[in-house]
């Protein structure tokens, strides 16, 4: 991670080993308007202050909450702003969008809105990639995931959208193929490239689809299912350390994690209420 300090601006860039092709930025001033031109394709969430800016000749306005996008070669000049401003910058390789859009079948074509509240559907996938990427403990899975959802609806935010590659019947099919997999395999770590070309969907329509018929993303979708074994596993008196190997997480405190956020409780009180009802078992039958 580089970082550099102008006075009150400050602005911290890293690049995720889990994610080639993305760079993240972090910003925060309170101190001089800038004017710049993008040389890649950026989506920004602005967590404070408000900022007054344009954009191919129309003005927009920002403030927490918004999801901003941004193509290469546009120009970029901020007028005014109140309070500090803090926002989110993730960048996507020109290289990278370009394979997405040429899979999507999609034609160039500049955003018609660039400042969407991030409840939006068109910018929810990429408000949920960005409060990933806010967090320390989203997992490698879910970032890819995240990753992928976000790029998909990038390229449908900036392209004229045609989506004749497959028909919805084949979407469907898809998803049973993958969900297939994912059932039997959901103890191992399966890459989204893997499990797309097992399913014989693209990536990014896979995504959707699996979200759009089964509910959850793949990756959640897996969480879940890791979760389910494991309340079995603990159940039988497994030790935590053991079932976080065989249920495919990689730690006792990733267990810990998903286990409260999907059963509501921790592992050690739900092996303890598990334990409390076997003794009321056993003396309500002597």
């Amino acid at each position: 991670m580089s970082a550099t300090q102008r006075g009150q601006y400050r602005v911290a860039f890293s690049r995720p080993a889990s994610l080639p092709g993305v760079t993240i930025g972090q910003f925060r001033s309170d101190g001089h308007l800038f004017t710049c031109v993008t040389d890649r394709y950026a989506t920004a969430l602005h967590l404070s202050g408000q900022s007054e800016w344009s954009l191919r000749g129309a003005r927009w306005s920002s403030g927490p909450g918004t999801i901003d996008v941004k193509v290469p070669g546009e120009v970029f000049a901020e007028h005014a702003r109140r309070g500090l401003r803090r926002f989110q910058v993730v960048l996507f390789d020109t290289r990278m969008v370009h394979e997405a859009r040429a899979t999507l079948d999609c034609t160039v074509s500049p955003p018609k809105e660039n400042a969407l509240r991030s409840h939006d559907p068109r910018v929810a996938p990429l408000a949920e990639l960005h409060r990933a990427l806010l967090r320390d403990d989203a997992s490698p899975e879910e970032l890819e995931g995240a990753s992928c959802d976000a790029l998909r609806a990038l390229c449908e935010l900036t392209t004229e959208h045609r989506d004749r590659a497959h028909p919805r019947s084949a979407w469907t099919t898809a998803v049973m193929r993958a969900r297939g997999l994912l059932d039997a395999r959901f103890t191992e770590t399966i890459a989204l490239d893997e499990l797309a070309a097992y399913a014989r969907l693209d990536k990014f329509r896979l995504c959707r689809a699996f979200r759009d018929q089964v509910g959850l993303p793949p990756h959640a979708y897996v969480t879940h299912r890791r979760i389910g074994l494991a309340t079995a596993l603990l159940a039988r008196g497994v030790p935590q350390v053991e079932v976080a190997s065989r249920v495919g997480l990689y730690d006792q405190s990733q267990l810990h994690r998903h286990f409260k956020r999907i059963a509501g409780v921790t592992p050690g009180e739900y092996v303890r209420a598990v334990r409390t009802r076997a003794m009321r078992g056993a003396t309500s039958s002597t």
